[in-house]
């Protein structure tokens, strides 16, 4: 009997809610990954903003050797150091606060909507009068059930009818948008500084600065998702670090732990204990194996001042792409980001999907983001001379389109 293939078993026992994939990662190196038959490519998705500090880097492999040694996991009945010392280092970075650890991204943010009913509640003392969440069209927020309902997308809500209550949406970077959905009822606004989702559109600081004012002026907790724009990715370690606006809590995943599942959530000084016994928890998060991954990530990332490298590297990313856009003209249409974290949108003529396999058969990985776009986000310890072939690359390919 023939034996089958990787592929060929996908098909038969692996749920299809990703698509009809034909391609097998088996290693990984640094910004590279290889196939199964030892083809190298170069990696500028990196998991989709998760693999921080490249593939198989030694620091990360040997603290989680190390940790997965002594104990991977216990409970959060019990503390363990990994998980305390990963608060500590998270609340230095962010500000006077406290940390909750999960498992994922849209983990983290159903959190903060829990923390943001807890909030209303407080408010009024009353279950049910100060709940609503204002969130932003085309934002992104996770898979379960509170995060599709906060998710203005209606092909991420389609099919999950009927969704949880008590979430309105108004246009992202439009402050005027937002102010009319304000109301005393409003417990939280929440956004992410970068939307990544739909094309990495950055806000403006304006934007930002006037949600503050708004949820200052309606006692709102105002709240960023920071799962893919966050851990440096922006060049700050968090993007609304960049536009010097101070959330009330931050949602926190993807690249926190270098390719470990890991989620967290930042709460301020104000709203750090809304949680109390009994109110939220979680069996994996937190675990000691997850914790040893994050501290090495962030190790990694101070020790080779990678949040610098971002910067630096994303400038280079950015200036570059936009003159392959000025060249294309009939098939780019712009670029745009922040850091480490960029994107190019095609025309309508192209699709995004087809457009990557062709840049996958040239050697180099990225991922789709909106109807039209694509994602660059390369490790932050990416080199200048993996963004040069990079682009050799994605300009050859978008020259043969």
């Amino acid at each position: 009997m023939q034996k089958m293939t990787t592929i060929e078993k996908a098909k038969k026992y692996a749920m299809p809610n990703y698509g009809q994939r034909d391609f097998v990662v088996s290693a990984g190196k640094g910004s590279y990954v290889f196939d199964e038959n030892g083809k190298k490519y170069l990696d500028f998705g990196a998991g989709i903003a998760v693999t921080s500090v490249g593939h198989a880097n030694a620091r990360w492999v040997k603290a989680v050797a190390e940790q997965a040694s002594t104990i991977a996991h216990c409970s959060n009945l019990y503390l363990t150091k990994p998980n305390v010392d990963l608060c500590e280092e998270l609340v230095k970075r962010i500000g006077v606060g406290k940390i909750l650890l999960c498992n994922s991204g849209t983990e983290a943010n159903e959190a903060l909507i829990k923390a943001a009913r807890l909030h209303g509640l407080n408010v009024t003392g009353q279950e049910g009068k100060k709940t609503r969440i204002i969130t932003a069209v085309n934002c992104f927020h996770g898979r379960t059930l509170g995060a599709v309902a906060a998710t203005a997308q209606y092909k991420i809500q389609h099919g999950f009818a009927p969704l949880l209550s008590g979430f309105s949406y108004a246009d992202f970077n439009d402050l005027k948008s937002f102010e009319k959905q304000m109301g005393d009822d409003v417990a939280a606004v929440l956004v992410e500084p970068i939307q990544g989702e739909s094309g990495v559109t950055p806000a403006t600081k304006d934007f930002l600065k006037g949600l503050r004012k708004l949820c200052d002026k309606y006692n709102a907790m105002l709240l960023f998702d920071e799962v893919q724009c966050g851990v440096a990715r922006s060049g700050k370690f968090l993007a609304c670090q960049k536009y010097g606006v101070k959330p009330d809590g931050v949602s926190m995943a993807k690249g926190l732990a270098g390719g470990f599942p890991i989620g967290a959530i930042w709460l301020g000084k104000k709203y750090q204990d809304l949680f109390t016994p009994g109110t939220h928890g979680t069996t994996f998060g937190g675990n000691p194996l997850a914790c040893a991954a994050s501290l090495a990530t962030l190790k990694e990332i101070d020790v080779k001042k990678l949040a610098d490298n971002a910067t630096k590297l994303g400038e280079k990313l950015s200036k570059a792409l936009k003159t392959i856009v000025k060249k294309y003209p009939q098939k780019l249409v712009l670029e745009r980001g922040v850091g480490l974290m960029r994107a190019v949108v095609f025309t309508e003529a192209y699709v995004n999907g087809e457009v990557c396999k062709k840049l996958r058969e040239n050697g180099l990985l990225l991922i789709p983001s909106g109807a039209n776009g694509l994602r660059f986000l390369p490790a932050l310890n990416v080199t200048s001379a993996e963004v040069d072939k990079a682009l050799k690359i994605f300009e050859k390919t978008i020259e043969r389109l």
